[in-house]
């Protein structure tokens, strides 16, 4: 497996094209990675709803009382 060092090396020796186009495959790697992210967060979220874990709040007034019970407490 190639380090990441004698990759960066690599990299530093590359035309414009292939630096683009290696930009291109990291773009789509980052992506995969942060859609896997995503997908896990969705499953947590629907678990815990399931559970009923999840809070509800509807207005600003909920989520400002919310709030300043966390602060109160975490003092």
């Amino acid at each position: 497996m190639v380090t990441f060092a004698e990759l960066v090396e690599t990299v530093e020796h590359l035309s414009k094209e292939e630096t683009q186009e290696i930009k291109k495959i990291i773009e789509r790697k980052w992506l995969a990675i942060r859609q896997q992210e995503l997908v896990k967060s969705v499953e947590e979220a629907r678990k815990e709803s399931k559970e009923g874990k999840t809070l509800i709040m509807s207005s600003p007034e909920e989520i400002k009382s919310y709030f300043e019970k966390i602060m109160r407490d975490a003092d």
